[in-house]
């Protein structure tokens, strides 16, 4: 079964409202969403695509039947930082290739026993997350968050220069394939534009990536400027699209 994922509005700083909110950080990785209500555990892009056999060691971690699951899909480096490039070879790889590790990071749960929870509060669902999701495992984990305190996070969040964070209403219902103030998602755009000369590796061009093939192209740009607008785009054709 797969449900459309809640979206997220942008916002350019944390609410003002910001010590009656739920608080995580925002990794750098792909919405999965995780579903074993019909027995058989698959992984579902945000659109629908499913692409369980590509990470077979999230499947096999044993969770209780009847669940649906959102989260995010990461890689971590050296550095214990989320790595969205080398997530991206996990993508583009014909084969299953479990030499690059991964992560699930579930941070909501839809379903529990069978029935739908969408309704409850998101603080509810949240500590029912907490009873399904094992202890002695790091391929599937929750995502940890903070009662309020978002400002101090978005502070933290830039002096380690991670994407950025989420906050979200404690009594938020989730509303499927919608786009809602109850979710906010505040960017740490420095941390973008480092990525972006990882991505591209050199100040004049950029890498773009093609569906099919999953193959990644470079492409110059005369301006900065330009080549910025751009690589936004690509980044979330990427986030959006990729299977």
């Amino acid at each position: 079964m797969f449900i459309s994922p809640m979206l997220l509005q942008e916002s350019t700083s944390p609410p003002e409202d910001y010590a009656n909110v739920i608080t995580e950080l925002k990794l750098d990785g792909v919405r999965l969403i995780y579903s074993n209500v019909s027995g058989t555990p698959k992984l579902f892009t945000r659109h629908s695509l499913e692409v369980t056999h590509l990470f077979p060691e999230v499947t096999k971690v044993p969770l209780p039947k009847g669940i649906v699951l959102d989260g995010e899909l990461i890689s971590v480096n050296s550095q214990n930082k989320p790595d969205f490039p080398r997530l991206m070879e996990r993508f583009r790889s014909d084969k299953v290739n479990t030499t690059i590790p991964i992560q699930y990071v579930a941070f909501d749960l839809l379903f529990y026993k069978g029935k739908q929870i969408t309704q409850l509060p998101l603080i509810k669902r949240k500590t029912l997350l907490n009873e399904v999701i094992p202890t002695d495992t790091i391929t599937v984990v929750t995502s940890q968050w903070v009662e309020g305190n978002s400002k101090t996070y978005f502070d933290v969040v830039k002096d380690y220069d991670l994407e950025g964070i989420i906050v979200k209403k404690p009594q938020s219902k989730y509303q499927a394939g919608k786009r809602s103030k109850d979710w906010l998602k505040i960017i740490n755009y420095k941390y973008r534009m480092g990525k972006r000369s990882e991505l591209v590796g050199k100040e004049t061009g950029l890498l773009l990536y093609n569906q099919v093939g999953y193959k990644l192209q470079h492409m110059k740009f005369k301006t900065q400027k330009n080549r910025e607008k751009l690589y936004e785009k690509y980044r979330q054709f990427l986030k959006n699209n990729i299977s």
